[in-house]
């Protein structure tokens, strides 16, 4: 056999690929074949948090994204936000498997969710779910798949009944085993991939004795990770609860710098989610865009003038009732943003 060049083995390789499964030489690759896309979480704050540039934070296409937290923390909430965020963007649908059975029509339209493009399934076998979700996987108008959770699924496997973490781990290889094929067609095609969990504790274990129910490779696999925690409830001025706060934690992220340890709070609302002039008050004032002193917040507005409030929450009632305030301020948020972007 003689000598070949890259370019001979080049033309072999892709003889039969479909466009956008063709090697390249990286110069040759499309525009923003190296950008990474991301699917707004809903969250604006959230979305700074994962990444510091507005529009660059969010659950990333392409790979898996992890939602650990325990029962009524927000996990599915947030992924239905973001699936309405993904519809938004790119009018393609969603596919959210259901093992747990916890959320409605009603629920899933309250979150922004469009039901003509939104995929619904309830079922806990592990075998089908995998040969399903594989399917969907290689589809060119699947825009995000959502798993609600990995550790309800069951497998049809039998094994020794006397022997639970046997059973478990059963499972842990299957998903081990299948899950790869899926994130990889995933990222071929740009599907964001998002997995509900949640720890299961393991008294025996040296240091932390959370682990994750059926196996550590969801963590080993994940583009970003985030845990969250249902801390206080929101009441309005009736006393009645209308929502919770949300400890959340950045466990794992390729997309920027982060502190594992460190924890922030969001708030979600049961009506509709998240309430954006919370979420770009916190965002201005991490910024620096709007300065605080003690209780007291000062600014200017798009003529110059300084407005001081008394109070965060006079702060967003202000951005509420000032649209041109309010857009003043993310414009300009957005101009120092982009001068720190390389």
């Amino acid at each position: 056999m003689g000598e070949v060049s890259i370019i001979d083995i080049l033309k072999k390789l892709n003889k039969d690929r479909s466009e956008e499964d063709k090697f390249r030489i990286a110069s040759e690759q499309p525009d923003g074949f190296f950008i990474r896309e991301v699917v707004p979480t809903g969250s604006v704050y959230l979305d700074f948090r994962i990444h510091s540039t507005l529009g660059k934070g969010g659950f990333v296409k392409g790979s898996l994204n992890l939602l650990i937290g325990g029962e009524g923390s927000g996990k599915s909430s947030l992924a239905l936000k973001a699936a309405a965020n993904e519809q938004k963007q790119t009018g393609k649908y969603v596919v959210y498997w259901d093992a747990e059975g916890t959320i409605n029509e009603s629920y899933i339209e309250r979150m922004g969710v469009d039901l003509d493009r939104f995929i619904y399934y309830k079922g806990r076998n592990l075998e089908e779910m995998l040969d399903v979700l594989q399917e969907f996987s290689i589809a060119k108008d699947v825009g995000m798949i959502i798993i609600d959770s990995i550790p309800v699924f069951v497998s049809t496997v039998i094994e020794n009944k006397s022997a639970e973490d046997n059973n478990m781990s059963v499972e842990a290889r299957k998903f081990n085993s299948r899950m790869p094929i899926i994130e990889g067609n995933c990222s071929r095609r740009n599907i964001a991939l998002v997995a509900l969990t949640y720890y299961k504790l393991n008294p025996g274990a040296m240091g932390d004795p959370r682990v994750l129910s059926r196996g550590e490779w969801q963590r080993y696999m994940s583009n970003l990770t985030i845990e969250l925690t249902k801390k206080d409830l929101i009441k309005d001025d009736d006393k009645n609860t209308i929502g919770h706060v949300i400890d959340v934690r950045l466990k794992k992220s390729k997309l920027q710098a982060y502190d594992s340890k460190e924890s922030f709070q969001i708030n979600f609302y049961y009506q509709y989610g998240f309430n954006n002039f919370d979420e770009y008050a916190s965002v201005f004032i991490e910024n620096g865009i709007i300065k605080q002193g003690g209780a007291w917040f000062t600014f200017a507005n798009e003529d110059g003038v300084e407005i001081k409030l008394n109070g965060k929450s006079k702060v967003i009632d202000f951005l509420k009732e000032n649209e041109n305030t309010f857009k003043f301020l993310q414009n300009f948020l957005n101009s120092n943003v982009d001068e720190n972007v390389e």
